[in-house]
């Protein structure tokens, strides 16, 4: 919400209509004033309406990296049940057992086909966020953390297979 918010507030900075309601509203009020007042009001305007055009390009690069920010957590976000998913599998698959009986063998092998059958299953959400991310960290400006986030993720799933 905050961002739709903010996306806003940076159009109106670049709408043409909103300078020219200025300007029309300024001559509405000073139409009785005195034409030095009116001129020195006048400047005063367009001084302003100069300063928030040269406003644009921030405003515009802040809003291109709030975006990619705004991206990164929602990667994150989504990114950790299933780094919590692989790591359970991953523990869960390692475990060691004493193979003396064969109720711990048969144990072992049941868990190791539904751990495979889990991974199987989530194979392709894994295999799309890994690129999700991968795309999010060729931006030029992408945070540090996200770098962090895609490894984990990657070598998570790497992992898990071999073993």
């Amino acid at each position: 919400r905050e961002r739709d918010n903010f996306h806003a507030l940076c159009k109106d900075l670049e709408r043409v209509e909103v300078k020219k309601w200025l300007a029309q509203i300024l001559e509405i009020l000073m139409a009785e004033r005195a034409k030095d007042q009116r001129n020195n009001e006048m400047t005063l305007l367009d001084n302003l309406i100069k300063k928030h055009e040269e406003l644009i390009p921030t405003v515009s690069k802040t809003v291109e990296m709030v975006d990619l920010y705004w991206k990164c957590y929602a990667y994150g976000d989504e990114l950790k049940p299933h780094v919590e998913f692989l790591d359970g599998i991953m523990l869960s698959s390692t475990r060691d057992i004493a193979p003396s009986c064969v109720e711990n063998v048969d144990e072992l092998i049941e868990r190791q086909e539904k751990s495979l059958s889990q991974l199987d299953a989530k194979r392709t959400v894994v295999v799309d966020l890994i690129g999700k991310g991968k795309v999010i960290l060729e931006h030029p400006d992408k945070p540090k953390f996200l770098e962090a986030n895609v490894k984990r993720i990657e070598e998570g799933w790497g992992d898990t297979k071999q073993k």
